[in-house]
């Protein structure tokens, strides 16, 4: 029970990703910037554990670090100077708070990313885009698919080529290379070969054609109801609040907007309350699991 929110129906997954990870690009306030990047990694930890997570941070704090310091080298709109540049540029507040949230903003997409990548397995996608747009659907259903198996075949390749003597860690420099080359050849006539073997196979199921009928092992239930309509609640309440500005915040040429008005409040929580959907379905589930075991 420790994943019930992947267990719901793949329309409430792929709605509340789409949801999330929009609102999440487009809203620029940062107290729901920092919402969104705290809540994203909440649940990649939930989802993926904590050592995937220390991974995502090896490529996200590079990122922050580097997208907050090239924007106010490049970018110097803004009223607040700070210090001029080597060169004569202004460094002004603005700019360098505005580097600072869009690498927030970055990382935590980046983050809600790899949720959806856990969450939306191939055959949910199958199962939502199957009968709709069958040849996108398979696509992007064998490019989830791909990066894992690649990964898991890769690690194969490299334990078969150290054992006869022709990994990329032994040898000259000229060696490693056309080792590594060799490698990615094996790869390469791998992945295609792959390919060819899945498109071969749906094609003789006859996948796309019409009147095909095809097993799903997903039903709408009625705890799936509820957590839709709660859901679509939620994300009209936040879309109503937008566009009466109840999160609008600018960073040039001043830094201004609303911090703590009642109706921005209002809006950080029932923001929060969205973004938190996934651990509070899968926190809830893991108590009454729990109360049924002792019970028994």
């Amino acid at each position: 029970m420790k994943d019930s929110f992947s267990k719901l129906h793949p329309i409430n997954n792929m709605l509340f990703f789409v949801f999330a990870i929009t609102f999440s690009m487009f809203i620029n306030h940062p107290v729901c910037i920092a919402i969104s990047l705290i809540t994203a990694g909440l649940t990649a930890v939930y989802l993926n554990g904590k050592q995937a997570l220390l991974f995502s941070l090896r490529f996200l704090l590079p990122l922050i670090i580097l997208t907050a310091v090239i924007n106010p080298v490049f970018n110097h709109r803004g009223a607040t100077i700070i210090e001029y540049l080597p060169w004569g540029n202004p460094l002004t507040l603005e700019s360098v708070t505005y580097g600072l949230t869009a690498a927030v903003l970055l990382s935590s997409a980046a983050l809600w990313f790899s949720c959806f990548h856990k969450v939306m397995t191939s055959d949910k996608f199958v199962y939502l885009f199957g009968r709709v747009i069958p040849s996108l659907s398979l696509v992007l259903s064998m490019a989830l698919r791909f990066v894992p198996r690649f990964n898991a075949q890769l690690k194969l390749v490299r334990k078969a080529q150290k054992a006869i003597g022709r990994d990329m860690s032994d040898g000259t420099i000229l060696l490693r290379i056309k080792n590594g080359v060799k490698i990615l050849s094996l790869m390469i006539t791998w992945s295609l070969e792959n390919a060819i073997d899945t498109s071969d196979s749906m094609k003789s199921r006859g996948y796309g054609l019409k009147g095909r009928t095809s097993f799903s092992i997903f039903k709408f239930t009625k705890k799936d109801a509820c957590v839709l309509i709660a859901m679509l609640t939620e994300a009209a309440v936040i879309i109503v609040l937008l566009f009466l500005g109840f999160a609008k915040f600018r960073y040039f040429p001043t830094i201004k907007g609303s911090m703590f008005g009642a109706g921005t409040i209002v809006f950080y929580a029932v923001y929060s309350l969205f973004l938190l959907i996934p651990l509070i379905i899968n926190i809830g589930e893991g108590v009454k699991w729990k109360r049924l075991k002792s019970a028994i």
